[in-house]
């Protein structure tokens, strides 16, 4: 049945169920960050989406979006499981045209829209199977995710070439994924009120911005500091502005690693989206120590404030960065070390490339959130159509 309607234009509009954030909005959140400025560009637009999540009461309105609440579990391993098997009943059973997936790890049950004549849409923001924190039976579910993903979509999008190339050599059906980057909105003057608020002083730190897991290297980074001498950062602090959804032995070991580092360490937790403006602004250097990420989008907003890049040397680094930042062996803490030593030894080589980096996110088109809902709305419509 064509539940499509025309607006008043006469352009296609679309009812769209969206199934990836468990929080919206949510600052650190890469993949929430993505559904939010694509799909709150999409409502202006006239397009029904509604965010399936656990954050907000049922029917709350966001940007022009309506968040529609899914019960959590609260459980490790399991909450994106039950999330995102719930979340697909519901979008099942209402009247959408489209159901958009966001991540692999929602996707193992996209079958369910499709035995309906939903559309159904994937958008892929990393590989999550090849997280080490996974055991065999949630790898396996993983796997299965992809698997499903390939199967039973009727498109599928990835946010980075590398991204794409990877799930293509497993999955010749991969040839068909279309490219949508994330964006990043260039920013103004931030001003240093926040910073103020915290005691956190404009250019006297080295900045990371992300969630309190494994797989960010937060244990490199912090061993990698560590073997900083203090001629090399005489009067630094390193700041992570980042939390996790649930505190785990890993988050209370990176604390009581911060407190007793020789070298000042600060943990902020999360905070608003405007002190993470300031703090990127205010930064001699920004750090990002990944182990795998599908594309970084701390990484292209510390770029557009024309911050100097040190970052692992992962594919997605190398794929938005390019010469204008510094890479080093990922894991490799000492040349993690090596790296932050020659920029902040070198204070014209860091002017350079911070502006390299603002340049590089100012001319690269598809780096823009306009671009990327423009492109998303094209997918959406050919998938909704006639649906």
């Amino acid at each position: 049945m064509t539940t499509s309607r025309e607006s008043t234009a006469g352009e296609l509009t679309l009812r769209v169920a969206v199934i990836g954030p468990l929080m919206m909005p949510n600052r650190q959140g890469g993949m929430s960050r993505h559904c939010e400025e694509i799909y709150a560009r999409l409502a202006e637009r006239g397009h029904e989406v509604s965010i399936y999540c656990s954050s907000r009461p049922q029917g709350a309105e966001y940007r022009g979006m309506t968040l529609r609440r899914v019960p959590a579990l609260g459980i490790p391993g399991w909450d994106r499981i039950v999330y995102s098997l719930l979340a697909t009943v519901l979008a099942t059973f209402g009247r959408y045209d489209v159901v958009h997936y966001h991540s692999l790890a929602n996707a193992g049950f996209c079958f369910l829209p499709r035995l309906v004549s939903k559309g159904v849409v994937v958008t892929i923001h990393r590989i999550e199977w090849q997280d080490e924190k996974w055991g065999a039976v949630a790898r396996q579910f993983l796997r299965w995710s992809e698997w499903c993903a390939m199967r039973f979509a009727h498109a599928v999008i990835s946010v980075s070439t590398h991204l794409k190339d990877d799930v293509t050599r497993r999955n010749p059906r991969g040839r068909g994924i279309q490219v949508i980057s994330n964006g990043a909105t260039m920013p103004g003057d931030t001003g240093t009120a926040a910073l103020d608020a915290l005691g956190v002083v404009p250019g006297r730190y080295i900045l990371s911005v992300g969630r309190l897991v494994p797989d960010k290297g937060w244990d490199v980074a912090l061993d990698g500091i560590a073997k900083l001498d203090p001629a090399d950062a005489a009067g630094l602090e390193y700041v992570i502005a980042g939390g996790a959804r649930i505190e785990t032995d890993y988050v209370r070991a990176l604390h009581a690693r911060a407190r007793a580092a020789e070298l000042p360490v600060r943990l902020l937790g999360m905070v608003p989206p405007e002190t993470v403006e300031e703090l990127y602004a205010g930064a001699r250097v920004h750090l990002a120590p990944s182990f795998q990420e599908g594309q970084p989008l701390t990484v292209l907003e510390a770029m557009s404030h024309a911050c100097c890049v040190v970052a692992s040397d992962i594919p997605a680094h190398h794929e938005v960065i390019g010469d204008a930042g510094v890479l080093y062996p990922a894991k490799d803490p000492a040349a993690l070390a090596d790296a932050l030593r020659r920029v902040l030894a070198d204070d014209d080589l860091r002017a350079a490339l911070g502006s390299r980096a603002r340049t590089t996110v100012e001319e690269r088109d598809e780096l823009s959130w306009d671009r990327a809902a423009d492109s998303t709305e094209v997918v959406l419509e050919s998938v909704g159509r006639d649906r």
